[in-house]
């Protein structure tokens, strides 16, 4: 730009500034020096940001990042394109100025900015006009604002209720949080869910905790506001009343919001909302609409768990029951067919005992015709049949009291004598090789099915005795140990049976009762023994375990089963 030139600029009544940009100078003329004293000293830069605290603007540039281009006087230096604004300034308390800004580029290298004074225009209908569009224009943006502020809030506020609740597959649970997020948002003072049935609704839960009385008191509305919730209508009213029924009125005039949460397009419920509000928004009532949405769909899917959790426990409550059932068809048929051996073997026992035993009582006769010696010898044969006798006969009674299958309501017994029953039953596997230890209490008759307890205890004994034998396997000087403890537990009869055979693994612990496990060799054992045993105690109302102990209990003992029966 010509010296020349600059010289016209520099001489213009209107302000002017000039920007140099290849040399990045900025110039003023002598009319900006005039109309802006105070900023004579400074220069550049510095001079139109001083410029900023006395101008204000109608209004912002907000394209750029740069808090810089908020002042219009910078904007209009550091853009290209062409542009004119409006602009006040304030000079001293009382005096103001007010500037149409034009801005414009030369030749591309130089920025031209005119202040032009139109203090004196501003009444003119050209301005006016101006003014009033660009007030509207900043009304509308303002209302555009304000709505996409609005829908942000109100997506925002669903958003995060959604995510609280729509993973939540416990119905209570559910609507607690639902609750809870609906008086967080409109301010409640209470709040509280209520089950639709039919002609009423009955509270269920309540928020805060505090209102929990009320709940299982039923509410009422008129006819008008059920139809309004039967089709999804939200209820919004200003009511002295908590429901049409209810005969203490409400402290406050209070705003009423009765939200609808349907399942399967069919009323459930309401989600009832007292707040101090006295306005709701359309944003609020959109808001409504929405949580009712997402309500009535996380409702759907956590029935629909529900009911897939309960026929998943009713299934498994079938299995259970089918193989309790199996169990006991299993237990029944082997006593059957055992009470059938026991009553064939003591038949066919007892027909040669008597004719063993009527001779043995013959002999006894005739041994006065016989000489001292040869009826010594005769008497001792005698002596020890009869002993066989008694012992054949005791182990016969013993296998008759066992199995009893005639006995199938509950008795009282001695469990100490029915013990010793077993015992006798297996005397054959440990009178060689075995020590039984005997530590029984004074106990009293127990109510019980005797003939089941034999059979738990003659179970856990061979099962004693099979651990034992496993390590009489590789020494068979090894002394297998049993020991029986009985005793008054609470209100419980205990019966603890120990052995130092070779121990169980504790963590079979939750598998030694399940049918069809064993620890035994394949074709050695069924797995239903303890499973019988555990559904024989159980029907007693018992309780029945082990404990395998790693340094053994009184330095002999590595494993304890314990059975407890209560007493009453």
């Amino acid at each position: 730009m010509s010296n020349a030139l600059i010289s016209f600029y520099h001489n213009l009544e209107e302000p002017i500034v000039i920007y140099d940009k290849k040399s990045d100078i900025l110039y003023h003329n002598i009319s900006f020096r005039k109309i802006f004293a105070q900023f004579n000293n400074s220069k550049g830069w510095n001079c139109l940001s001083k410029l900023n605290y006395k101008f204000s603007y109608q209004m912002c540039f907000l394209k750029s990042e740069d808090l810089r281009t908020y002042n219009p006087i910078i904007y209009a230096i550091d853009n290209d394109c062409n542009l004119t604004t409006f602009a006040t300034y304030q000079k001293d308390e009382n005096k103001f100025y007010h500037f149409m800004i034009k801005a414009f580029s030369v030749k591309k290298r130089y920025r031209i900015v005119y202040f032009y004074d139109i203090t004196n225009e501003l009444q003119s209908e050209k301005l006016k006009e101006e003014n009033e569009r660009l007030r509207i224009q900043n009304v509308e943006f303002a209302s555009t604002n304000s709505k996409a502020q609005n829908q942000a809030v109100k997506m925002a506020l669903l958003n995060r209720i959604s995510i609280s609740i729509k993973n939540e597959l416990d119905i209570k649970t559910l609507i607690e949080k639902s609750l809870k997020e609906l008086s967080i948002v409109f301010g409640a003072s209470k709040s509280y869910f209520a089950q639709y049935n039919k002609d009423y609704f009955e509270i269920k839960y309540t928020y805060p905790e505090v209102y929990a009385p009320q709940i299982n008191e039923k509410v009422v509305y008129s006819k008008k506001i059920t139809d309004d919730l039967h089709i999804g209508k939200n209820s919004i009213q200003t009511c002295v009343k908590e429901h049409d029924g209810a005969s203490i009125p409400l402290l406050n005039s209070t705003t009423r919001i009765i939200m609808p949460i349907l399942k399967n397009s069919q009323l459930y419920g309401i989600a009832v909302i007292f707040t101090p509000k006295k306005e709701i928004g359309e944003i609020e009532r959109e808001l409504l609409v929405g949580i009712s949405m997402v309500v009535s769909s996380s409702l759907i899917q956590a029935s629909l768990f529900h009911q897939i959790s309960q026929k998943k426990e009713e299934l498994e409550a079938a299995i259970k029951e089918l193989k309790e059932t199996q169990l006991q068809l299993i237990n029944s048929e082997k006593m059957a067919s055992l009470g059938q051996l026991v009553a064939s073997v003591a038949h066919e026992i007892n027909t040669p005992l008597g004719a063993i035993n009527a001779n043995n009582e013959m002999m006894e006769k005739v041994f006065n015709n016989f000489d001292i010696s040869t009826l010594d010898i005769l008497k001792e044969i005698n002596g020890v049949d009869r002993e066989a006798i008694k012992r054949i006969t005791n182990i016969v009674q013993s296998l008759k009291r066992f199995v009893r299958l005639d006995e199938m309501t509950q008795q009282e017994a001695n469990i100490n004598e029915e013990l010793d029953l077993t015992l006798v039953l297996i005397h054959h596997r440990i009178k060689n090789g075995f020590e039984i230890v005997k530590d029984y209490g004074d106990i009293p008759l127990v109510g019980c099915y005797p003939n089941m307890l034999n059979q738990v205890f003659l179970n856990v004994l061979m099962n004693s005795v099979h651990s034992i034998e496993e390590i009489k396997k590789q020494n068979s000087d090894y002394m297998g140990k049993i020991k029986l403890i009985t005793k008054i537990k609470d209100d419980f009869l205990s019966i603890s049976i120990l052995d130092n055979g070779i121990g169980i693994d504790k963590n079979l612990k939750d598998k030694i009762f399940q049918a069809g496990f064993t620890t035994k060799k394949k074709g050695q054992g069924t797995g239903l023994g303890l499973a019988i045993c555990k559904k024989i105690i159980e029907k007693h109302k018992g309780n029945i375990s082990f404990d395998s102990f790693e340094k053994p209990l009184e330095g002999v003992y590595k494993t304890e089963f314990n059975i407890e029966i209560p007493l009453f």
